[in-house]
């Protein structure tokens, strides 16, 4: 029967011939020129983490007071979801809701389902559990809730679903799970432990506190028995960026702890040698797993580390990474209004990146004969060592040839697909990074980075309006945030620093005092993130931040400027009253979440061991540079305007001011040997 079958006519082959390469090329070129069509409200807010679901149909909302209004209106259970773009849990639970339509319409049935971008509304990272994350080790770059309508913690959806996102079963008994935890008549055991917990957590940081003197030797040797062998602190699992702990061992002078957890990082493929910087962490203990997200704010505490680091170890290792993060902010994270807060990850389904992996057939593409060899032997690039070849260094100590190095890698970065950086305009992320990358440029000695970072402070400056800062530059409705305002005044000390404009050391001290009285906590002294929301939003929050997180906490922030500030103009008790109550009232619960309060600790470093300098005469600026690089770590200050009168009146040099004490002048070499560069456990 077949075979008697007439054949189609010649122009009907053709035509569907034609028909099929005309889709073929729609599919290929132009399906990323066609628009996706939005299944709910979020795609015309410019938030990205919430723009990203906008294709689902899942009926996310915003996390306004309407949202949390509906699900008081309708009886429902709230699903929170906070994450941001970089976040590799988030962006696996993304991928898992996103491949089940059977999911998606059980979400949008059963919960009010509420979207957060922790760029746009930072404070949701410490809002639940601020405290005891710490203990039962969550990420809070990736959080997903079950609340009651009245915002009672109910269950806390296993992160773990971000590494398995097609196991649609998974998904749905977890959402199952905490809906039949919702609609439980009697209460479960251990059913209520977050909500316990979350009550915990608030009762301390809103209430009076035991006052305590922090303990630098129990923070320290509890920080030194999580050291890693394989790098880093714990002993298994995932891998995130910690910064402010390795900052805190490198300051406080412990070389060997700092060594032996910072350098096998420095020789894995989580160092992005094509671009700079540092991606987000790896899935395995020995950072081999790479998760290819990139953080704005972690890549400028990096930076801040390495630079110190170079300066206090000499090894060249450490400043070619700074200068190479240092070149990756000021290229892919630069956006029209300011920094942009994250790259977003392309891993793919084998987990190698587009960008970054360099299999052997692309090698062979891209790298010369001679080549090839020499990117093998001295940049990890075998696949049975480094299965996702990913480049990285040999030698946490020593460089390989420079030209070789920089030639390979610049073809390797010239083949390299395009990458999408986004959150712009936020002006913690723009204040912080600009921050580090004036005082990295200046420790350095770099002339030319330092010219780069001084330009863009006027970005810094943009979300200003007299003592206020706005959170965007670009929405004018976002919350008011500390970290912010923090920000402002820390780039605002750093530009000063660097160029001695004395009107916007003003500007900062302004700013710094407005932040005191706006997210002032009277009971406590510490320091809000948010004033305190309307009902039905979460009151926590306004809670005090003392866990780390992708830099150093806020209060450890606050510590750290409110000190720098007050030595600069002593007649400012109010910040100095500050400096005081939050190291006697948060010193305990900074020592209760161990490694996650280690920005409390280097903070509070530099407040016992109060040893600064202050440089007079003509040439303060630049002695106040040279000595920078001698003292990395150290205030060095140059005195301009009325700053510290009391020792410029004094004649010209170089003054070291300890407490009460004021000694000098000295010459800049002479100054540099009276203190030690590190700074003490205490006194």
């Amino acid at each position: 029967m077949l075979l008697n079958m007439p054949r189609p006519a010649f122009t009907v082959v053709s035509s569907s011939v034609a028909a099929l390469v005309l889709i073929g090329f729609i599919s290929t070129y132009l399906k990323p020129k066609i628009p996706v069509r939005a299944e709910n409200q979020l795609g015309g807010d410019g938030i990205d983490f919430l723009t990203r679901a906008s294709t689902q149909r899942v009926d996310w909302k915003e996390p306004v007071l309407d949202s949390f209004s509906t699900a008081r209106r309708r009886d429902l259970p709230i699903l929170l979801f906070i994450g941001s773009t970089d976040n590799p849990l988030a962006r696996g639970i993304d991928e898992g809701i996103q491949l089940s339509p059977r999911l998606q319409t059980y979400l949008s049935r059963n919960f009010v389902c509420i979207r957060v971008d922790l760029q746009a509304y930072p404070a949701f990272r410490n809002a639940f559990l601020p405290l005891s994350r710490a203990y039962i080790n969550f990420d809070p770059g990736c959080q997903l809730w079950v609340l009651d309508p009245a915002g009672h913690l109910i269950d806390l959806v296993p992160q773990s679903l971000g590494s398995k996102p097609s196991d649609e079963n998974a998904y749905l008994s977890a959402f199952v799970e905490a809906l039949r935890k919702f609609d439980s008549p009697t209460k479960q055991p251990f059913q209520d432990r977050y909500q316990e917990a979350q009550l915990r957590d608030l009762a301390l940081l809103q209430g009076g506190q035991t006052q305590a003197s922090p303990d630098f030797n129990a923070f320290t040797s509890s920080l030194e028995s999580m050291v890693s062998a394989q790098g880093g602190f714990g002993n298994s699992g995932s891998r995130t960026l910690m910064p402010e702990a390795w900052r805190y061992l490198l300051i406080s002078g412990h070389n060997q702890s700092f060594k032996q957890s910072v350098d096998p990082v420095l020789v894995s493929p989580v160092v992005d040698l094509v671009d700079g910087g540092f991606f987000y962490g790896s899935a395995t203990s020995n950072w081999f797993a790479v998760e290819y997200g990139k953080s704005a704010v972690t890549n400028a505490a990096m930076l801040r580390l390495l630079t110190q680091s170079y300066r206090l170890t000499h090894n060249e290792v450490h400043r070619y990474l700074a200068q190479r993060t240092f070149d990756a902010l000021v290229g892919e994270f630069l956006g029209p209004v300011g920094f942009l807060s994250a790259r977003r990850s392309d891993a793919q389904i084998d987990r190698r990146s587009n960008r970054a992996s360099f299999g052997v057939r692309r090698m062979r593409e891209i790298l010369s004969d001679s080549e090839r060899p020499w990117a093998q032997q001295n940049l990890g690039l075998r696949v049975e060592a480094n299965p996702q070849m990913t480049p990285r260094l040999p030698s946490p100590d020593n460089l390989p040839d420079q030209h070789q190095l920089d030639s390979v890698l610049q073809k390797l970065r010239a083949a390299g697909q395009e990458l999408e950086c986004e959150g712009a305009g936020y002006e913690d992320v723009t204040g912080f990074v600009v921050s580090r990358l004036i005082e990295s440029a200046r420790i350095l000695g770099d002339q030319k980075r330092l010219g780069i970072a001084i330009d863009l402070f006027p970005w810094v400056e943009s979300p200003r309006t007299g003592t206020g800062i706005s959170h965007s530059s670009l929405n004018d409705q976002l919350p008011a945030y500390l970290g912010d305002y923090l920000a402002y005044s820390d780039a605002a000390l750093q530009y000063f620093l660097a160029t001695g404009r004395y009107d916007a050391l003003e500007s900062g001290r302004t700013v710094l005092g407005a932040a005191l009285s706006l997210f002032g906590n009277p009971r406590t002294g510490f320091l809000n993130l948010a004033p305190p929301p309307k009902s039905p939003l979460p009151n926590s929050l306004s809670t005090p931040e003392v866990c780390d997180g992708p830099a150093e906490s806020t209060n450890a922030m606050a510590i750290r400027l409110c000190q720098d500030y007050w030595r600069l103009f002593p007649t400012e008790r109010r910040f100095r009253d500050f400096v005081n109550g939050a190291i006697s009232g948060l010193a305990g619960l900074a020592q209760a979440v161990g490694l996650h309060g280690a920005g409390f600790f280097t903070a509070v470093q530099s407040v016992f061991d109060d040893a600064f300098f202050v440089t007079v005469g003509p040439e303060a600026q630049q002695w106040a540079a040279n000595l920078a690089m001698l003292q990395p770590i150290r205030l060095v200050v140059p005195a301009f305007g009325d700053i510290r009168a009391d020792v410029s009146r004094r004649g010209k040099g170089v003054y070291l001011l300890s407490g009460s004490q004021i000694l000098g002048p000295f010459s800049v070499d002479q100054a540099a040997k009276l203190v030690p560069a590190t700074i003490g456990s205490g006194g």
